[in-house]
C-alpha cells in the first residue's frame, strides 16, 4: 500500500515585488546577479529579492548571470523579504517577453472568470 503524503499547495507565480505576507508558496523567473555561499540576489526587473537554500545541491549549475525558476517559501526577515528555496531550476532559453505576455494573458484570464462567477 502506498504511503499517503499531505498534498502540499501549488506555488503561485508572482512578480517579485507581487510577493505578498501570506503567500504560502510562490514561484519566480528571474537573473541571478550575486552569489554566495547559502544565498543569492535575484532580479526579475520588478525588483530583487535574497533567495536562501540549505543545500548547495539545490544551486548545482547555477552561476551569477544564470535565469532561473525558483519555487519557495517567503520570509520576512528583519522588515527585508527573503525566499527560502525548495526548488532552483535554470531556465536560460526561456524567451522572457513571450514569458511575461503569457502571464499577461493567464491574469487577464482570470480576472475575467472571476468577474463571471
Amino acid at each position: 500500500m502506498e504511503e499517503l503524503r499531505p498534498r502540499v499547495k501549488p506555488a503561485r507565480s508572482r512578480k517579485i515585488s507581487e510577493i505578498k505576507i501570506g503567500d504560502e508558496r510562490v514561484r519566480v523567473i528571474g537573473l541571478v546577479v550575486d552569489k554566495k555561499e547559502a544565498e543569492f540576489m535575484l532580479d526579475d526587473g520588478s525588483s530583487r529579492l535574497t533567495v536562501v537554500f540549505d543545500d548547495p545541491a539545490v544551486v548545482e549549475g547555477v552561476e551569477v548571470g544564470s535565469r532561473v525558476r525558483v519555487f519557495g517559501m517567503p520570509l520576512n526577515v528583519a522588515g527585508a523579504h527573503e525566499l527560502r528555496a525548495e526548488i532552483v531550476q535554470r531556465v536560460d532559453g526561456l524567451d522572457l517577453g513571450l514569458y511575461e505576455e503569457v502571464r499577461r494573458e493567464v491574469k487577464k484570464l482570470e480576472g475575467e472568470l472571476e468577474e463571471a462567477r
